[in-house]
């Protein structure tokens, strides 16, 4: 296990300012102190069930009707971790979902990771997922080049479950796809449309989530967009915010063979959030939507956050915690990605909120000796607003 050293003893953040250039900040940082050690959740040494195992994405938290919780941080072989409570959860080997692997990009069913649960009526879930299709999996539909990545052509999709077993199944094509590009697929495709997003929050009337995009042809290129959906239609309601209202998204192949739905999306944070929001919440205490997401800034490596009152206007960001993710660098060490914020105690189902004391998850790499490796183990480290 990898000491953090003193840094972690101390009351957090250190103010670190994305875009330096910006003269005036309109928001204080929060502190936080950070436990020093973690405590590990899922270890691939002790407790794979084969060696592609991994914690692949942000810890999504459900908490079932009779108590007991699932927990999911999404490979593209998709399985969960349950129990009692957050303190025995244990994983269940059975593959819950997978994706066909199909070699038709119409049909969004190539490779997917389950990053986002909803609860709906009589113990259903449904998923949202990031679905990837990457047409260098398929044998001769592209051709290797220099750039990466290539050919990598990305959705977001909805699939459904029983809270019992969380075994996925994509919804009907007509109505399985929350957003892809905004142009169908083609060989040149180099990265488009969206992928990852941050788990789903309900406010008022409305759910709301957090997609990164890569559609680089759009004006303000990549970044992170904000979906909105009536709480009366959590499948076919979802629009994206573009131009300060929320329109519907792009879907490159419409069910009635029309030509493709386009649209732009407002990024996040005025420039300063530029790395995948993972995880959104809401601080109760405070009044305050709170988003996490790893990111190094001149060469410092660490979990970034920002505040909004309303997820629309957001504060400047600071950083959480100096956790260095995987990229960005060659040294053998530890490193840290995925962060998901989950209190423990909270009412929600989903856990949205959280209260003075909660939990940083995350996925540690196991990188010391050798990089890279399958070697990933899921951890969370206790985190006090003070």
């Amino acid at each position: 296990m990898m000491r953090m050293g003193r840094w972690n003893t101390l009351v957090w953040p250190v103010l670190l300012l994305l875009m330096m250039s910006r003269a005036e900040i309109a928001s204080e940082p929060l502190r936080f102190r950070i436990s020093p050690e973690p405590e590990v959740v899922y270890s691939y040494e002790r407790q794979r069930c084969d060696w592609r195992m991994i914690p692949d994405s942000p810890a999504r938290a459900y908490r079932r009707q009779d108590g007991s919780v699932a927990l999911i941080a999404a490979h593209f072989r998709n399985r969960v971790l349950e129990g009692s409570s957050f303190a025995d959860l244990h994983p269940r080997c059975s593959v819950v979902s997978q994706g066909k692997e199909s070699a038709d990009p119409s049909v969004f069913d190539d490779r997917f990771w389950v990053q986002s649960l909803i609860p709906l009526d009589g113990g259903r879930v449904l998923g949202l997922a990031s679905q990837e299709f990457s047409g260098l999996r398929h044998d001769g539909l592209c051709a290797k080049g220099a750039g990466r990545p290539e050919c990598w052509y990305l959705s977001l999709v909805a699939l459904e479950a029983n809270e019992r077993d969380f075994s996925f199944t994509l919804l009907p094509r007509n109505r399985r796809l929350i957003a892809g590009s905004n142009k169908r697929f083609d060989t040149s495709t180099k990265a488009a449309g969206f992928l990852t997003l941050s788990n789903t929050v309900f406010d008022g009337e409305h759910a709301y989530f957090v997609a990164w995009t890569e559609d680089a042809a759009k004006p303000d290129g990549r970044g992170n967009c904000l979906f909105r959906a009536p709480r009366s239609d959590l499948v076919a309601g979802w629009q994206v915010m573009g131009e300060g209202r929320f329109v519907p998204p792009p879907n490159p192949y419409p069910a009635d063979g029309r030509n493709p739905v386009q649209a732009t999306c407002d990024r996040l944070g005025n420039g300063d959030i530029t790395g995948k929001i993972r995880s959104l919440i809401r601080l109760e205490s405070r009044k305050l939507w709170m988003v996490v997401w790893s990111t190094r800034v001149n060469d410092i490596g660490g979990i970034y956050y920002a505040t909004s009152p309303d997820l629309r206007n957001w504060s400047a960001a600071f950083l959480l915690a100096p956790f260095e993710p995987p990229w960005g660098t060659s040294e053998k060490k530890a490193y840290y990605d995925y962060p998901s914020i989950i209190d423990h105690d909270s009412p929600s189902p989903v856990f949205q909120t959280v209260g003075s004391t909660f939990y940083l998850y995350m996925t540690r790499f196991n990188w010391q000796s050798k990089r890279p490796t399958m070697n990933r183990d899921l951890v969370r480290f206790e985190v006090s607003l003070d």
